[in-house]
């Protein structure tokens, strides 16, 4: 049977709100919704009955720990699902479904970042409410590489299209899906002089669009690649796509596969790369480059928050005191670094 309630939450919170615009929020909702509501009907339970007589564990709590001890969900995917859980409560609410929620909320104390510029303006001690059933997450730390690693990475990379993947993380800071459906009219020949080229994308996270720099000596790279080796690859599979980058046989890159992720892995380097400890990578080295620099017109972190499509520049800063604990001294700017152990490699 058709569970309505269940469908007029995801056409209120996909469709109806104007705040959710990446077409796969509706397919992760639903998927944590499947996941709850199957662990009640599993469990001859009624999603209804939420009501905490004091001796027996509330159906979300329930639900959380067999998440945790059956299923093996790590905790920020158990989090994940909770939240969503949570927010078809309050509508169930609103909708007059259940009279009560099948949580508390409890009074914890935010971390204050002291780098924040607006940490004066705090006056409730950092004080914030959270949702009880909630389980606690342990900061992990941000993982990026040194400069000699990079330098070891470029030169194992034998494969030119992987290479400039590569680079296109580390001198740009895209993600994954961004570097998969990047697009493919983005890539232009520099122009004489040209210190930086301006690049528009909307493949993204949230599907919002934004600007990225990419540096004239990568852009010409790339516009070579597309007319040799990605005009050749075309040809070969008669493949026709609007994307920048294509598979050794021509084909386009699974957009959710982990056809890159396994190609770094391939090259049995002594240290783990991924394509988002590239873009940590990126954002750690050409913020540090930014903060030393004289005389900037412009803020390092809002450069950066803008460049990365962080929507809110807390996220940014978490890359701040990463700055201070480089081990390198890079004492020039991070895309001429690239550049000359590109170089180097080549």
């Amino acid at each position: 049977m058709l569970f309505r309630e269940g469908l007029e939450f995801l056409t209120y919170e996909c469709l109806k709100r104007g705040r959710v615009k990446s077409k796969k929020t509706w397919d992760t909702y639903a998927k944590h919704l499947v996941s709850f509501f199957t662990f009640c009907e599993d469990n001859d339970q009624d999603w209804r009955d939420i009501e905490d007589d004091g001796i027996h564990e509330m159906l979300l709590a329930v639900y959380r720990d067999s998440c945790q001890e059956d299923f093996d969900i790590s905790v920020n995917s158990t989090n994940q699902h909770l939240r969503t859980i949570v927010r078809f409560y309050r509508h169930a609410v609103g909708r007059g479904w259940v009279n009560s929620l099948p949580y508390s909320l409890e009074d914890v104390k935010a971390n204050q970042n002291e780098h924040s510029f607006l940490a004066h303006t705090v006056t409730d001690g950092g004080i914030t409410a959270s949702v009880d059933v909630m389980l606690q997450t342990k900061k992990i730390p941000i993982k990026f590489l040194q400069v000699e690693e990079i330098k070891i990475l470029l030169k194992t990379i034998k494969n030119p299209t992987l290479k400039l993947m590569t680079r296109l993380c580390l001198q740009t800071g895209v993600r994954k899906k961004e570097v998969l459906l990047f697009p493919l009219d983005a890539i232009r020949k520099p122009r004489a002089g040209e210190l930086l080229c301006r690049v528009d994308i909307d493949r993204t996270k949230g599907e919002h669009e934004r600007s990225i720099d990419i540096p004239p000596r990568l852009m010409e790279d790339l516009w070579r690649y597309v007319n040799t080796t990605r005009f050749q690859q075309k040809e070969d599979s008669g493949v026709k796509s609007d994307y920048l980058f294509l598979t050794s046989s021509g084909e386009e890159w699974e957009e959710d596969g982990d056809g890159f992720n396994k190609a770094l892995n391939a090259l049995k380097l002594p240290f783990k790369v991924t394509p988002h400890k590239l873009r940590h990578t990126y954002a750690t080295h050409m913020l540090k480059g930014l903060l030393k620099a004289e005389s900037l017109k412009f803020s390092p972190l809002l450069y950066i928050q803008n460049r990365l499509g962080h929507s809110s520049l807390t996220t940014t800063m978490k890359y701040l005191h990463l700055v201070n604990d480089l081990l390198d001294d890079v004492s020039i700017e991070w895309q001429d670094a690239i550049n000359e152990l590109e170089a180097e490699a080549a």
